[in-house]
């Protein structure tokens, strides 16, 4: 549901047992600036964080029961047999804009899969019929096991979204996927899901995003850093905007957003045939992959062995798929592509882009520290057929260069 112009997006926000429930205080901060805040507190979450301190932050009361709150109904009035009558938190799901549980456990998960209402965050979950979006965090081992995998598979079929986890250091000291999401990113999802939403109604944009591997054997590839998270990021400000969105993946860790068709690939041929076979019917190509130049022009079909000397290997370059989509390009249609540079970012990018003359030329720097390949961070240089002069976004949230990136993209 969109924001209406008489009120502020209603958000129900579950927060639940993971060590991570402390951080909801300074989400619920954030997300007031833009949303009116209702926290449910499940009995797990309350022993990590104080109900009242959620009910400050908010400026609600916080909702730990079923029945609390409830108002009885007078014995002889029509439909007032049964001694409850109006459970204000089930008459607010009911207008509720999003339901946003976060932090998100194994055990709600689990919960959503089963369709189980035994508290009153899973009760409100089967009741609402606004979207829901859960940001996870659980020991990277909880993440991994297949029941939770198979969990958020289930889940993410039925639409529900998912932000984060994150990968790094954990509370039980371990270092994996599993952490809570920043809290700042959480809340700039969710409002730009209501800001932009429905600019982009009737636009199908692709995205090709990630990696690509290239098999020197059964065991051995050739790849690169990409953690595809800024092909991500613009497919989730794609979505947020309305638009119909496909993405084609390489490998990565990532969850891609519910309500995204999405065609997992490994080499750069395969990465090939999934783009050209939607290009044509697309309004917009954002090719953000990090595709290997040249593969190997022979494929062993057993494991190379270790030699007591050196190893030379033969390549060959792999397809263009970015200069084979301009070569194909309607005049209606938009296309970006995506330059990582190690040095000379500037000139090396203006030479791609006099190559292959796309709308929009993202360049970045990779190899450097805090920004680019595998982080949450990148800092942007853009030339645009619309601007006279090359745009620098500043080091930022990958989330956030990406908004700005569909902005420069709206000037088309």
């Amino acid at each position: 549901m969109s924001e209406t112009p008489h009120r502020k997006p209603r958000i129900l926000l579950g927060v639940t047992g993971s060590i991570a429930a402390y951080k909801s205080l300074e989400l619920v901060k954030y997300l007031k600036s833009s949303a009116e805040v209702r926290v449910v507190l499940t009995a797990a979450g309350s022993r990590l964080v104080p109900e009242n301190e959620l009910k400050k932050a908010s400026g609600f009361p916080v909702w730990t029961s079923l029945f609390k709150g409830a108002t009885p109904i007078k014995p002889g009035t029509p439909g007032g047999s049964h001694p409850l009558a109006v459970v204000p938190h089930i008459e607010y799901a009911k207008t509720a804009d999003l339901i946003l549980i976060a932090p998100a456990t194994a055990d709600i998960l689990g919960k959503l899969v089963q369709g189980l209402a035994d508290d009153l965050l899973s009760t409100l979950c089967l009741y609402a019929s606004c979207p829901i979006w859960a940001a996870p965090a659980m020991n990277v081992r909880m993440w991994n096991h297949p029941a939770v995998v198979s969990n958020r598979k289930i889940l993410l079929a039925r639409g529900v979204s998912f932000l984060g986890p994150d990968n790094g250091h954990l509370a039980c000291g371990e270092v994996g996927d599993g952490r809570f999401a920043e809290p700042r990113e959480i809340a700039f999802q969710v409002e730009s899901h209501f800001r932009h939403f429905g600019e982009w109604t009737g636009k199908k944009v692709l995205v090709a995003a990630g990696p690509t591997r290239e098999p020197l054997d059964p065991v051995r590839v050739i790849t690169n850093h990409s953690s595809g998270k800024m092909g991500y990021a613009l497919a989730q400000a794609a979505l947020n905007r309305g638009a119909e969105v496909i993405l084609v993946s390489g490998p990565t860790r990532l969850i891609p957003p519910a309500g995204i068709k999405t065609y997992w690939v490994e080499t750069a041929e395969e990465m090939r045939n999934r783009v050209h076979r939607n290009f044509p019917k697309s309004d917009i190509l954002i090719m953000a992959a990090a595709v290997s130049d040249y593969r190997p022009s022979r494929v062993s079909k057993t494991k190379l062995k270790k030699t007591s000397g050196g190893l030379t290997l033969r390549l060959r370059k792999n397809p263009d798929i970015l200069a084979e989509a301009l070569k194909n390009k309607k005049s209606s249609q938009i296309i970006v592509g995506f330059s990582a540079e190690t040095d000379h970012l500037a000139q090396n990018a203006l030479n791609k882009w006099k190559k292959k003359p796309c709308d929009i030329l993202v360049a970045n720097q990779v190899g450097k520290k805090g920004s680019g390949f595998g982080t949450d961070r990148n800092e942007i240089l853009v030339f645009s057929r619309k601007n006279p002069k090359p745009l620098w976004f500043k080091n930022d949230l990958k989330s956030r260069l990406a908004e700005k990136l569909l902005d420069e993209i709206n000037k088309f």
